[in-house]
């Protein structure tokens, strides 16, 4: 009779390769059951970059910025263009009446049925004479205000035709000189007039007559050669008049 041996499988161990007895079990990997196969070991390789790593990241900021910039650019035009002087929407010379016409969103202020609605303001404005004086009138509140040391008064006078109740908030009242340089556009005006535009007595921002005059006075450099009026409500766009 003839008897079969099964050769022994060698096992890791820290002494090195052992002989199994016959009948014995081979040696296996710890954690490894009976008929299992070892995983592969990992073979060493080079680390990949911080640019291949982040490539996908590196394709995509391109767009981000210009995402970004366009959403910057819309924000500066919304909040900008709006809140100043930008846009000449006509020019006429001295004594020459204008139509004006632009939409604004109405706080409802004044006319409290007009809250929060878009309204078409209308007005006819003439710029009758601009002189140079010398001295300004008294206020309607508060002490006379002389002129400052190194300024020269000028009176631009309006006349005004429009519906009752127009709204004329915002009005600006400005000299341009031959360089470009603009005097009189902060308000109040120089006398405290909080609305260039109305009437000193006026209750509110509203037109209360249907034709009424105004003086607004402005102050400027000596040696400033005045060659322009502009006439604008809030912006964007204004009136030029041009002075012979």
């Amino acid at each position: 009779m003839t008897t079969l041996v099964t050769p022994a499988v060698p096992g890791p161990s820290q002494g090195g390769p052992q002989s199994m007895p016959p009948g014995g079990a081979p040696s296996l990997q710890p954690g490894l059951l009976p008929g299992s196969v070892p995983p592969d070991v990992p073979t060493a390789g080079r680390p990949r970059g911080w640019w291949r790593r982040n490539a996908v990241w590196l394709v995509l900021l391109p767009v981000a910025i210009v995402v970004a910039t366009g959403a910057s650019s819309f924000r500066v035009w919304a909040f900008w263009w709006p809140a100043g002087v930008h846009y000449e929407s006509q020019r006429v010379s001295l004594g020459e009446p204008a139509h004006l016409a632009s939409e604004y969103l109405d706080m409802g202020f004044d006319v409290p049925e007009r809250a929060n609605t878009t309204v078409l303001r209308e007005l006819d404005a003439t710029v009758t004479g601009v002189e140079r004086v010398d001295e300004l009138p008294a206020p309607s509140y508060g002490d006379p205000v002389p002129i400052p040391e190194g300024s020269v008064a000028y009176e631009v006078q309006l006349h005004f035709a429009a519906e009752l109740q127009t709204d004329l908030s915002l009005c600006s009242i400005a000299l341009v000189a031959d360089d470009g340089t603009r005097y009189g556009e902060a308000s109040p005006d120089v006398l405290g007039n909080s609305n260039r535009c109305s009437l000193p007595d006026a209750d509110g921002f509203v037109s209360e007559q249907p034709e009424w005059d105004v003086s607004s006075f402005v102050l400027a450099d000596p040696d400033a050669a005045i060659e322009q009026v502009r006439l604008s409500f809030g912006g964007p766009d204004y009136l030029t008049v041009e002075l012979p």
